[in-house]
């Protein structure tokens, strides 16, 4: 769409950095863990010297750290060639049109994307830089998102079929 909208640079702009951001938030999210599992060791072994450090990594540290690497899967093979290339192209009819038809009804993959990104990174940034852009595109965007697919809108209404008349019962 060659044509220009209130909030092109905007989206573009978030678009153009959001593998980026998504990438380092996977990356904080499997150091971090690390960091805070080395500071207790340090401070417990400052504590009690001789004795080693008794908690084990624990679940938290071990799902940030899975977590971490799906979100650096999902921004380098979906974010960045899926999302992010087209706001730096400001294809917006190429986004618009990234959608899985469930049914009659047509959901964007940004939404998507941008859900699954809230369940696995760290304080929902990653997830921002993609459902702002989506949102902003959806609701303001530079023409109307169809949530249905067009053959529920053409197809005209059956007419209701007559009900029979009933036989008149014959006594015999």
């Amino acid at each position: 769409m060659s044509e220009n909208w209130k909030h092109a640079s905007i989206v573009s702009k978030i678009g153009k950095w959001a593998w980026i951001i998504v990438i380092l938030n996977g990356i904080i999210q499997i150091i971090d863990p690390l960091i805070r599992y080395a500071i207790s060791a340090v401070q417990w072994s400052l504590i009690v010297p001789l004795i080693p450090y008794p908690v084990p990594f624990g679940f938290t540290g071990i799902w940030d750290i899975i977590s971490g690497v799906i979100v650096i899967v999902i921004g380098f093979f979906i974010i960045k060639p899926k999302f992010s290339a087209k706001c730096v192209e400001q294809d917006w009819d190429g986004l618009l049109d990234w959608v899985i038809v469930l049914g009659t009804f047509r959901v964007p993959w940004m939404l998507i994307w941008g859900i699954v990104l809230l369940i696995f990174d760290w304080y929902f940034w990653a997830a921002a830089v993609i459902l702002i852009p989506a949102a902003l595109l959806l609701f303001a965007g530079p023409k109307e998102f169809k949530w249905s697919t067009e053959e529920t809108k053409s197809k005209p209404k059956a007419k209701p079929k007559p009900k029979p008349e009933p036989e008149p019962e014959v006594e015999t």
